[in-house]
Parts: C-alpha cells; sequence; structure tokens
C-alpha cells in the first residue's frame, strides 16, 4: 500500500495542503514549528477515523480555532494486487446478503417497522467493492462532545463512491432496534410470567427471562421440573407455550443480528486492514506510559477525554508489544526471514551497541545483549537505543506498508542519524513500503526532501525539486537581461558611430560647396545645417 497523493485542510496550521507524486522515502524538511509533524498527524488522523467514530476534538486542533469550517483530508492510496482478495470479498458478501433476505424471509413480521433499513444496509452492501486504486475522504466536523465524522472512499478511475459512515450508521441504527424489541417482547413475556407467578409459587423464582440463548435454555431446564407438579393443565401449556414463543423470536432476532454482523464485518475488515497498515511513530514526548518507553510530554495538549470523546490514540506500545511476542513466539518461513534481516542490519550498523537477540523472557521482555559484560533488556538502555530498536522493528519486522516517523534524530547522534539514513534508504528503495518523515535534522535531507514553511496562511511547502527548477529559472531570468543589456549597450554605441558619421559627412558636403575665396565659418554651417555650434566646432577640429 502506497500513497500517492494527499490533501490536508483546516487542520492545526494547515489552511490547505496538497502533495503530489509522492516517493517511497518522504522526508518533510524545516525548521521548528512550522507544521512538518501535523502533516503526518493529519495522514494519521485519516486512517485512525476508519477505525474510530467517537473522539473529542478541541478548537485548537482546526485552523485559526476557526470550528466553523471542518477538517478535511483525502489520501490518494495504491493497494497492491495481493491486498486483499476481491473475489473472496464478493462471494462472502453475496453470501451474507443471502442469509438477511432468508432470516427476513423466515418471520417476516418481527422485521415490518425494519424493513426499510433492512433494504438500505442490503443495498449499500451490494454496492461496495474493494479498490486498487482509491482516494479515502475524511471530512470532521466540530462538536462540542463527540466530533461530528464522515469517511467514504471513492474510485479514482470512475465516479463510484462509499459511504462507509453512513453505512456504519445504518449498521448500529438496525442493531439497536432489533435489541429494542428483543427487550420489549421479553418484558412482556415476563409480565404474563409474573401474573401466573402469583398463583403458581413455584414460578416466582423464575422472572425475568435471562437476555441470552445458552442461559434461556437451562432456564428451560429447570422451569420443566417445577411446572410438572402444576395440575392446571392450561397454566403448564400456557407457561411453556410463552417460553417457546419468545425463545423463537428471540433466536430469529438474534439471527438477523449476526448475519448482519457479519456482513457489515466483511466491509469493515477491509477498511480496518487499510487502517492498520499506517503506523506513525510520535517523538517520545507524545507516548503513554508504557513498559519502557518513559513519558516526557511536559505541557500537555489536547484532546482531552473529560469531553466525553475518545483521545486520539497516537501509538500503543502495548500493541506493539504483542504484536513483537507473536511474531517470535511461533515464527514461519517468512518472519524467520525477517528476523534475520532484522539481525543483520543491527550487527552491520551498530555492533558497537553490542550483539542483539529478540527473544520472549518473562512474559514482555526483549532483550538486547550489551558488549559481554552485561546483558540488558531493552527498557534498561539508553533513549537513542530504543529509539533504534523501534523504528528498525516497525519498518522491518512489521508488515505495515506505511510507517511515519517524527524527528526521529531525536536522542541520536550525528552518526548514529547518518546510518538510520541510509537504513531507511536501503530498507525502502523499490520496495511496497513507504515511509514519510517530519524532520530538522541535515541529515535526513533529500534532493526530493519536501521544504516546510510558515507564512500568512499557514504550514506550506515547497518541494526542492520545485525550488531548484525556481532557483534555475530566476538564473536564467537574469542571464537573459545581461544579454540584453548588453546588446542595448552594443547598440547604442553602433547608433552614435552612424550618426557621427551622417554629421560629419553633412558638414564635409556643405563645405564642398563654399565657394574658393568663402571662409569655413561654424556658426554659419550650423545655422544653415541646424547642429549645434560646439558639435560643428568639433567635427571641424577633426577634419581640418
Amino acid at each position: 500500500m502506497k500513497i500517492e497523493a494527499f490533501t490536508i485542510k483546516n487542520y492545526r496550521s494547515i489552511k490547505e495542503l496538497k502533495i503530489e507524486n509522492l516517493n517511497p522515502v518522504n522526508v518533510f524538511f524545516g525548521k521548528n514549528n512550522v507544521g512538518k509533524s501535523n502533516i503526518l498527524r493529519g495522514l494519521h488522523l485519516a486512517f485512525f477515523c476508519l477505525k474510530n467514530d467517537e473522539m473529542f476534538l478541541p478548537d485548537t486542533m482546526f485552523y485559526n480555532r476557526n470550528i466553523y469550517k471542518p477538517i478535511e483530508i483525502t489520501v490518494d492510496l495504491i493497494l497492491e494486487e495481493d491486498f486483499y482478495d476481491t473475489e473472496k470479498v464478493d462471494n462472502a458478501l453475496r453470501e451474507g446478503i443471502e442469509q438477511i433476505q432468508s432470516a427476513l424471509a423466515h418471520a417476516p413480521e418481527l422485521f415490518e417497522d425494519s424493513e426499510k433499513e433492512i433494504n438500505q444496509f442490503i443495498e449499500k452492501s451490494e454496492s461496495f467493492k474493494p479498490l486498487k486504486k482509491l482516494r479515502l475522504k475524511v471530512q470532521i466536523d466540530y462538536n462540542e462532545e463527540t466530533a461530528d465524522i464522515d469517511v467514504s472512499i471513492e474510485d479514482l478511475a470512475s465516479d463510484y463512491r462509499f459511504d462507509y459512515k453512513k453505512y456504519q450508521i445504518l449498521y448500529e441504527k438496525l442493531k439497536r432496534t432489533i435489541w429494542e424489541r428483543v427487550r420489549t417482547i421479553r418484558e412482556r413475556v415476563n409480565d404474563k410470567l409474573e401474573r401466573l407467578g402469583e398463583s403458581i409459587s413455584s414460578l416466582s423464582q423464575f422472572s425475568p427471562l435471562p437476555p441470552q440463548l445458552p442461559f434461556l435454555s437451562r432456564y428451560k431446564d429447570r422451569l420443566k421440573r417445577y411446572v410438572m407438579d402444576i395440575e392446571d393443565t392450561s397454566k403448564k401449556e400456557e407457561i411453556f407455550s410463552l417460553i417457546e414463543q419468545y425463545e423463537k423470536t428471540f433466536h430469529d432476532l438474534n439471527l438477523l443480528t449476526e448475519t448482519l454482523s457479519k456482513t457489515f464485518n466483511i466491509v469493515k475488515g477491509y477498511l480496518d486492514k487499510l487502517a492498520d497498515n499506517f503506523i506513525l511513530i510520535p517523538n517520545k514526548e507524545y507516548f503513554l506510559e508504557g513498559p519502557w518507553i518513559p513519558n516526557k510530554e511536559y505541557f500537555l495538549k489536547g484532546p482531552f477525554v473529560e469531553k466525553g470523546g475518545k483521545q486520539i490514540e497516537i501509538f500503543d506500545i502495548n500493541r506493539f508489544y504483542d504484536k513483537l511476542a507473536s511474531l517470535i513466539e511461533s515464527p514461519g518461513k517468512k518472519e524467520r526471514e525477517l528476523i534475520k534481516k532484522f539481525n543483520d542490519i543491527w550487527s552491520r550498523s551498530y555492533r558497537d551497541f553490542g550483539e542483539l537477540e529478540i527473544r520472549k523472557f518473562q512474559k514482555r521482555v526483549f532483550t538486547i545483549f550489551d558488549t559481554g559484560f552485561t546483558a540488558l533488556p531493552i527498557e534498561n538502555q539508553g533513549l537513542g537505543i530504543q529509539d533504534l530498536f523501534l523504528y528498525l522493528a516497525c519498518m522491518i519486522l512489521f508488515d505495515s506498508a506505511i510507517i511515519a516517523i517524527e524527528e526521529p534524530e531525536g536522542g541520536l547522534s550525528t552518526e548514529n542519524q547518518k546510518t538510520l539514513h541510509n537504513i531507511i534508504e536501503d530498507v525502502y528503495s523499490g520496495s511496497d513500503k513507504q515511509i514519510f518523515i517530519s524532520s530538522h535534522s541535515k541529515e535526513f535531507e533529500t534532493p526530493s526532501s519536501y521544504i516546510i514553511e510558515m507564512g500568512k496562511g499557514g504550514t506550506t511547502e515547497i518541494s526542492r525539486r520545485k525550488k531548484e527548477k525556481e532557483y534555475e529559472e530566476k538564473i536564467d531570468a537574469i542571464l537573459i537581461d545581461r544579454k540584453l543589456e548588453k546588446e542595448k549597450a552594443q547598440y547604442e554605441a553602433l547608433l552614435r558611430e552612424v550618426t557621427e558619421r551622417e554629421i560629419t559627412l553633412d558638414i564635409l558636403n556643405y563645405i564642398s560647396k563654399l565657394g574658393d575665396e568663402e571662409k569655413v565659418d561654424a556658426e554659419k554651417i550650423s545655422d544653415a545645417l541646424g547642429y549645434k555650434k560646439e558639435k560643428v566646432e568639433e567635427v571641424l577640429s577633426k577634419i581640418l
């Protein structure tokens, strides 16, 4: 998966920023506080919204704190051929839709009120298609509690569009409607059982009915033993009829819920995979408290959880550990190759730090062995070593297609920054992965870096290639101007020379017509030819 282009609007310091023709390695380079990291955060927010629809965004997340303009982020993605099995998705969706229709046909009277919404859900499910080249569009409107989020995907080759959030809202509404119906029917049956219980003392302990089918079965088994002793046959039959009626209704409603969930999760799985293929590794100061990443954030930044929405999860260190643990516990051929590649790169590039062995120790600790004198777990190493371990693990061991790193130079020496940059170039050159870096270290600047600046309109970028082109055009313009000025000077000198010759010829022509006794008089020549007397005298001094 690769990002081909993206646009961010009204997010933090970014009023509008569009960047196209992205590379495997993309570096946003610039001074402090010009909005480099906001570009990475904006991309992260777009993918985060695919899996999370309840979050609070304070007004500081909106450009110039203008909450009346939504945050808009679009990301153009290209997926590799084996990213998703399109045929498998189509077949699973078709099967899920058939099961929904079957559930409807089995008990149509139960779903009369929801028939319109269910048909809409079926239509939207049928319209979904996994794309290999798509545009992810996210729009976030400010809300004092939970932000209003809209997510959709578009086909870049046609006018196809799938509104994922509307689909999700419809699904959640149907689930609530169905379970509300279950609750209503259960209460109705419980009321009848309570009325029967007033005349049958042994029945009173069985109210209310349990909400799950397994508990309902046990409820029925116990109830039979008590009801068998009841002499009134009609009451026996009424009790069992009520329970069976509820059991059938509950089963039918539960079946529809399961088929709706199964179908929805097929679509959700595709979008979740998109979200999981983007990882943002923030500057250390943004990490939550974790096993070995310290919390160094001195001034806390929003969003805040007390407003009702969830805080945006930047990086979950526990998830990192779990993923690493699953990788090393029972590695297959592919995983063993990745681990070998990781170890080779480490020993070749950072052997001075000691021999590295990744293994499970006391459930969670992954050990880096030092120079032979001590062997310490990663959390007891210096912050720079922790950074390197984290970056290389995400880049090499994990299958995430896109990784974004904020200021990787943080705890690294200049030499180690150079080494890391060389590793990044080697890992991503010609690969099907992509990396985004925000940095102000010269060691991560490349000819194709994007120069990020802050102006009156917020964060802007000038690509290095564009800047070089502008410089070249400026130089060309200067050279052309100089050439024109030189040619003009030459022309003016030639013109002066021609004029001098014309004046001289006029004066010589006048003199040639004088009589033998007439004197050459500068004043008379001036009056006759219209030249200034001084100019005539100057010419006469040269030719006489």
